[in-house]
């Protein structure tokens, strides 16, 4: 099983070509965005994401991007510990593509059962009902040899008319497949599917069995069967006598019903054409017809369809009620998202619009990629617009909106070289895009910037591999001018600019930059070390401390917790008393002179001579005296001398003789 690049983090999208080959199935399902789910079957209703739920699916979305990759590089442990950490991070909100990526990594590794299960727990995720999902999991019962339960996974397949699509993968591998189920004719209306054949030869073409054809399509109907009502009803076409155009006509308007419930929506829009040639004035069809083309957000056509009924009929009313109500909610969702900077409102008034109205009209899926963009979940951004381009690879609105997801979706460090790679790849889409409209100012404009960040970043490495911290300064901020829309890059911009004003020794510019990292990129943790090295400079030991106590609080590493110990250490070498000071000497002075030094301190500090003073200054007096004592004990023990001129304070160099001692057992022992 070859490995490939996850769809959702390349640049480039391709058309479609042929059939999937069995390897092409494990790659490319475990690499697909819930947006081609949605596309093989009913349309999902997008999770509604803002605030917390915007943050936890972001997250999660990078652990499955590093299970895709390590599934391309066929580490199919290491994806399978990815797919289930982003599963666990997201939680209930975790769609069917978690899942159903981890079951082909299971199935990779011959774990039938978690590859059974996992599917199935993909099924039960809105959008997670797909031929793929559908095909891991009755392969993984025919594994296991549970044989019934692959016939009610598939007999599943058949109710969703996709049985045999996953025949057709089963067969792809060579496995096992069942008897072929009927499948509805190429022709939305009037081929005559196999069902006729036999009902034919049975009763006969009559209007009886007509009939008899179409209340089966009525009772599935009822049910919700649509893909088997529609093959009923198209049967019932089939047994009418061509004479019959009342009759007709009715039929056609319960194939058209059920089209438009299945959202095929252009085969719908045929089928009431064929139906309004035959009478003109149905008004049941041209209110179908008008939903079908609302459905691909022709507003014009759609009250046109109306129009021409000319009747005031209740139905007709209603029908351009919707059409004008679907406008106003569109005009309400562009508001939310450009005026009012609303991006969750937006999305969420679009999600709802695409539910229930305008269920196949292409802009849709990019309206809810710019909400996405602006609610920082770059994947769904890359998700939708692969959706978009895969059915029209010149739409440039879609190259754009991916080149700007791309930009913004960069939490690489400007001092890396993987920084530039993804403007690069934007910078490919948006020559793409030029390349169907030159004059589109917005793919000039963005590729003008990406193509000046890229040069600038060079050129900073230069400087600041050349110790030109000044010029890098400078370079910086114009790099901050041309990415004043995007917080990931600014924050990676002002956490350089701190790095360039430690080697300055600037400790105020340090402590401000890093502060406008911080505050647009609180999950970097270079700015809070950086922070912590400027504080101490400036002496500020204990706000280093803490500071570095906070990040370790959420970011439990290793350098974390010895910059801490550094720190804290410093913080008490700062607190510690001065006992050259004390004494008065210098801190070369040799022995004897610190035991002279030591006499007349002594001398002049001790308690006897100052009984003469009052109660506090005796007391005062006696601190010192403590104090000068104490400073000549160390200085005169060679070991503890040692200690101290390291920077221990007396609590430390206690701390320090005491392991010595413990390590010198332990060396006798051994």
């Amino acid at each position: 099983m070859a490995g490939t690049v996850p769809e959702e983090v390349t640049a480039g999208v391709q058309a479609p070509n042929g059939g999937d080959t069995i390897s092409d199935v494990n790659e490319k399902e475990c690499c697909k965005d819930n947006s081609e789910a949605n596309q093989e079957n009913e349309e999902e209703k997008p999770n509604v994401i803002v605030n917390n739920d915007a943050e936890i699916l972001a997250e999660a979305e990078k652990l499955k991007t590093l299970g895709n990759e390590s599934f391309a590089a066929k580490k199919h442990e290491e994806a399978i510990k990815y797919y289930s950490e982003a599963i666990s991070k997201a939680g209930n909100l975790a769609p069917g593509t978690f899942f159903s990526n981890r079951a082909v990594c299971r199935a990779a590794c011959s774990d039938w059962e978690g590859a059974r299960n996992d599917a199935a727990e993909a099924i039960s995720r809105p959008g997670g009902l797909t031929k793929k999902v559908l095909f891991q999991k009755v392969r993984a019962e025919r594994k296991l040899g549970l044989m019934q339960d692959a016939e009610a996974t598939l007999a599943m397949a058949e109710e969703n008319g996709l049985r045999a699509d996953v025949e057709k993968l089963l067969g792809a591998e060579g496995g096992q497949t069942a008897k072929p189920a009927a499948t509805v004719p190429p022709s939305p209306v009037t081929a005559k599917p196999p069902a006729a054949t036999a009902a034919a030869k049975t009763n006969g073409d009559s209007p009886d069995a007509a009939a008899a054809a179409k209340e089966q399509g009525n009772a599935k109907y009822k049910e919700g069967a649509y893909r088997e009502a529609l093959t009923h009803y198209q049967t019932a076409l089939t047994l009418l006598s061509s004479d019959d155009q009342e009759r007709r006509i009715a039929i056609l308007g319960n194939v058209a019903a059920a089209q438009l419930m299945l959202r095929r929506v252009d085969d719908c829009i045929a089928t009431c054409q064929e139906a309004l040639g035959l009478n003109s004035e149905n008004v049941k069809l041209r209110q179908r017809l008008s939903s079908a083309l609302l459905a691909k957000g022709d507003f014009a056509a759609a009250r046109t369809a109306l129009d021409e009924a000319k009747s005031e009929d209740p139905a007709i009313v209603s029908a351009k009620e919707k059409i004008s109500e679907a406008e106003s909610q569109l005009a309400a969702g562009e508001a939310a998202l450009v005026k009012d900077k609303a991006p969750g409102k937006a999305l969420q008034i679009f999600a709802d619009l695409e539910q229930k109205t305008l269920f196949c009209y292409p802009a849709m899926a990019l309206k809810m990629g710019r909400c996405y963009l602006e609610l920082k979940n770059y994947p769904r951004v890359l998700g939708a617009t692969q959706q978009v381009l895969r059915e029209n690879p010149r739409s440039i609105e879609a190259l754009l909106l991916r080149a700007e997801a791309l930009y913004r979706n960069n939490d690489s460090g400007v001092d890396s070289a993987q920084w530039s790679e993804p403007l690069e790849q934007g910078q490919k889409l948006l020559r793409e895009a030029l390349t169907f409209d030159p004059d589109h100012q917005g793919a000039q404009q963005l590729r003008k910037r990406l193509k000046l960040l890229v040069t600038k970043q060079k050129e900073l490495k230069a400087a600041f591999d050349s110790r030109e911290f000044e010029t890098s300064k400078e370079i910086i901020d114009t790099m901050l001018e041309q990415g004043h829309d995007n917080p990931m890059l600014l924050a990676s911009l002002y956490c350089e600019r701190a790095r360039c004003g430690v080697r300055l020794k600037d400790w105020t510019s340090v402590l401000r930059d890093v502060g406008q990292a911080t505050y647009r990129n609180h999950s970097m943790v270079q700015p809070y070390m950086l922070r912590a090295q400027a504080l101490q400079a400036l002496e500020r030991h204990e706000d280093a401390v803490k500071e570095l106590e906070s990040l370790f609080s959420w970011h439990r590493e290793q350098a974390v917790f010895d910059k801490l110990n550094d720190a804290k250490f410093l913080l008490r070498k700062a607190k510690r008393a001065n006992y050259y000071e004390l004494l008065g000497v210098p801190t070369i002075a040799s022995q004897p002179e610190i035991k002279k030094a030591y006499k007349e301190k002594a001398s002049e500090w001790h308690p006897d001579k100052k009984g003469h003073l009052g109660e506090e200054a005796r007391k005062n007096a006696e601190e010192m005296f403590k104090r000068i004592v104490e400073a000549y004990e160390v200085l005169t023990d060679p070991v503890k001398k040692e200690l101290y001129d390291k920077g221990h304070d007396l609590e430390g160099i206690e701390e320090q003789i005491q392991k010595r001692k413990q390590q010198a057992q332990g060396h006798r022992c051994g």
